[in-house]
């Protein structure tokens, strides 16, 4: 078959519209960064990176969840911690009113201190961390505790999701720390020796002693709890991280361009844009000269 004139300015044409094209593809590919931006230009890779795209979003909302719910649970650590410092002091002050040496009016000053004792411990109840207050279980959008120790409260458990399908609890027990649901009535107990002190009853105060034992062993039981909750919660957060980083950077190795190498074909296909118009200038030219002979 005989090659005309025509067909080899076709062939040139069609070759300069290839090499106008990968400079276009080339020059958006440096400009994004991005080496797949739509489905098509690699569906495979596309479809590789949504996938990769959703496996970053979990992660990041799971890290987020993980993070807020184990400042909380250290918040509720502080507040126990100082909760089981008060009840220390509230036993000292049962154990010197109990032996017999003081007067009532020695009592009557000791009954005032455990009432203090009494409304801090309620208001270390009425913490409020990032998702409300901390110890009213899953009403967290009320104070938990009446200015009278009254629990308003719930046992519910909050939950966060550190992998699919498990989940561990992010609250630490109001009710389980300061109520009968633990064992004692904590703040009820602290008003019934209060009440004996007022009274000058020397046996309700020895009694009471007891009951200030187990209430504070229910609050360390309660901080227990909420510390083996924040351990989990941290290492965790320690292998979302890792999974996190390894899952972008699969992402960015899939999408992202190799920029040295793209300027590098660039200026390639620079190169052979100039050349095919070169060439074609000079096939137009050959075709004008034959038609007019």
């Amino acid at each position: 078959m005989r090659i005309t004139n025509m067909m080899q300015l076709n062939d040139a044409l069609a070759s300069q519209s290839r090499a106008s094209q990968q400079m276009y593809e080339l020059t958006n590919e440096a400009t994004s960064g991005l080496k797949i931006a739509s489905p098509s230009d690699d569906p495979a890779g596309y479809a590789s990176v949504v996938s990769g795209d959703a496996q970053v979003a979990q992660l990041q909302a799971r890290s987020t969840a993980i993070t807020g719910a184990t400042g909380d649970l250290n918040l509720a650590d502080g507040a126990l911690a100082s909760a089981e410092d008060l009840m220390a002091q509230a036993k000292q002050i049962a154990i010197e009113a109990a032996d017999g040496t003081q007067s009532a009016s020695d009592r009557a000053n000791s009954a005032t201190q455990i009432t203090q004792i009494a409304q801090q411990l309620v208001g270390l109840g009425n913490t409020q961390g990032s998702s409300g207050y901390i110890f009213g279980g899953t009403q967290t959008g009320s104070p938990p505790f009446s200015s009278t120790g009254a629990f308003t409260g719930n046992g519910g458990a909050t939950q966060v999701e550190i992998a699919t399908g498990v989940l561990v609890q992010s609250n630490a027990s109001g009710a389980d720390a300061f109520t009968a649901a633990g064992g004692r009535d904590v703040l009820g107990d602290l008003q019934n020796l209060a009440s004996a002190l007022s009274s000058n009853n020397v046996a309700g105060i020895q009694s009471s002693l007891d009951n200030i034992d187990a209430g504070s062993t229910q609050i360390t039981n309660a901080r227990v709890a909420a510390g083996i909750s924040a351990t989990t919660l941290q290492s965790s957060s320690a292998v979302i991280s890792s999974s996190l980083t390894a899952v972008q950077t699969a992402v960015a190795g899939e999408s992202n361009a190799d920029i040295p190498t793209v300027y590098s074909e660039l200026t390639q296909a620079q190169t052979s844009y100039e050349s095919a118009i070169s060439v074609n200038r000079q096939i137009l030219a050959m075709f004008q000269a034959t038609q007019g002979a």
